[in-house]
């Protein structure tokens, strides 16, 4: 028998209990190496004996430890290729529409939802702060220091006024404003001298900067491109960079906002039988208009190339082999036989976004937008009423998601059902139609809204865009 009292009859034992000594010496994963070995008992050789012993069982610690490391980590690295793989090959989206929320209170968020593109029915009539907010303005407003003030009627004189814009009286651009006092001029030469403002549609470099007629006569930059469709290389050093006081743009930090187009709450909405009817004779899936083939800094034409290898998309206008040849009212009717309507922006730039959105929310259209571009979509619209493209990681993976929608009826029904809360403004209201409350608001203001851009291309071009993310 061996034991811990036995030591000295370990001696004359057999092998086989010498043998089991040793692997209570050293442990059992080194007990072979050192099977054969014979143990000497006293002095120095035991001593080099043992040191020996537990160099060689750290030496195959290590070892064993080396491997181990090695073999976790391979395992670690089939992990992540197996989940890699799993999510780029996957048929399942990563963004799931909401489901079957025709509540009240999904109904209660959607009507109380506010945005600078969205206006509440009882405050049309007033201008809009940049949270989407109705200013608060009354005759008592009206201030009277200024030099201007003097004058109770403003006149604002544009320089370069589009021909479109010059169709309306000035009762239309100005009747419905809080602040109507205000007058318009497109005779620059013959009226420019008197202007309170002089509204300048960008910077005509054709010509020097105009001395101004007196010291607070306002000049207004006027501006609804995005920069990559402009050139500012000599506009940088041009006299005009210094010139302007105020800006009229779409960015939302212009001193006047323009959007290109406004929603309003819709007053009924339909019923979901209505819209399962309508779902249901529904026959293609994507519909896209486009005409500007060149000037395509967001890699529009490639993106749905890729995206039409998993989704059929009709693709009209010049830049598509279909062509829309009845009245435009009709051309936007006919969407109703599409799931989706792209509308893709030629520019990632900032607040950057078009008309093209709001074609979705037309009266009796109903069909849902797949927006890209450079707007913040999710902080100015209500979740659920638009798909983003920049939520997926290709074109293909949002053709899978579409797909997948198409045969989802609920979730699909549900989008038309928000979507159905809100409605493109009356087109007689033109987006300019609350921007020129704006603007004769503030010339009543003056002293408030002193201010002159020392570098405003700088101001309108630098770091405002970015390229489209890698797809």
């Amino acid at each position: 028998m061996c034991s811990k009292r036995g030591r000295k009859r370990e001696r004359s034992a057999p092998a086989t209990c010498q043998r089991k000594s040793k692997v209570y010496f050293l442990g059992n994963i080194f007990a072979e190496e050192i099977s054969s070995q014979t143990r000497p008992e006293t002095g120095l050789k035991k001593i080099v004996y043992q040191t020996t012993a537990m160099e060689k069982l750290r030496q195959f610690t290590r070892t064993r430890r080396l491997k181990m490391c090695l073999v976790l980590l391979v395992l670690l690295i089939v992990l992540c290729v197996m989940t890699l793989s799993i999510l780029i090959f996957s048929p399942m989206p990563m963004i799931v529409a909401p489901q079957h929320s025709h509540s009240s209170s999904t109904s209660h968020y959607l009507r109380h939802f506010r945005s600078i593109f969205i206006l509440d029915v009882a405050n049309h009539y007033l201008p809009l702060d940049r949270q989407g907010n109705p200013l608060s303005i009354s005759s008592s407003d009206v201030r009277t220091e200024s030099r201007a003030s003097v004058v109770n009627n403003k006149l604002i004189v544009w320089y370069n006024m589009h021909e479109s814009m010059k169709r309306r009286s000035e009762g239309e651009v100005f009747g419905h404003c809080p602040v109507s006092t205000c007058n318009l001029s497109t005779n620059y030469s013959a009226d420019s001298a008197a202007g309170d403002a002089v509204v300048f549609d960008g910077a005509p470099l054709e010509i020097p900067v105009p001395p101004r007629a007196f010291p607070d006569q306002v000049y207004v930059f006027y501006m609804l491109e995005p920069p990559p469709k402009l050139w500012f290389g000599e506009q940088k050093t041009s006299p005009w960079n210094s010139a302007f006081n105020w800006t009229w743009t779409y960015r939302h930090d212009a001193d006047i906002i323009t959007t290109y187009f406004y929603l309003e709450h819709s007053k009924q909405l339909p019923t979901i039988s209505f819209l399962k009817d309508l779902v249901r004779k529904k026959e293609k899936p994507a519909a896209w208009f486009v005409s500007n083939c060149h000037e395509d800094q967001a890699q529009r034409l490639t993106y749905v190339e890729r995206l039409k290898e998993v989704l059929p998309v009709d693709v009209y206008g010049a830049c598509g082999t279909l062509h829309c040849t009845t009245l435009a009212k009709e051309c936007d009717t006919m969407l109703t036989k599409y799931f989706f309507y792209l509308s893709f922006e030629n520019s990632f730039c900032q607040d950057y976004v078009t008309e093209k959105f709001s074609r979705a929310f037309l009266k009796d259209v109903y069909v849902v937008p797949v927006v890209r571009g450079g707007l913040n979509y999710s902080h100015h619209f209500p979740q659920g009423i638009f798909i983003n493209a920049d939520d997926f990681s290709s074109p293909e993976e949002l053709g899978m998601y579409l797909k997948n929608l198409i045969n989802d009826e609920d979730a699909y029904i549900d989008m038309l059902w928000r979507i159905a809360h809100f409605v493109n403004l009356d087109s007689d209201k033109n987006p300019h139609y609350y921007s020129w409350c704006q603007l004769c608001d503030k010339l009543h203001r003056l002293q408030d809204n002193a201010k002159t851009y020392p570098d405003l291309f700088g101001w309108y071009h630098d770091g405002t865009c970015r390229p489209p993310r890698e797809f």
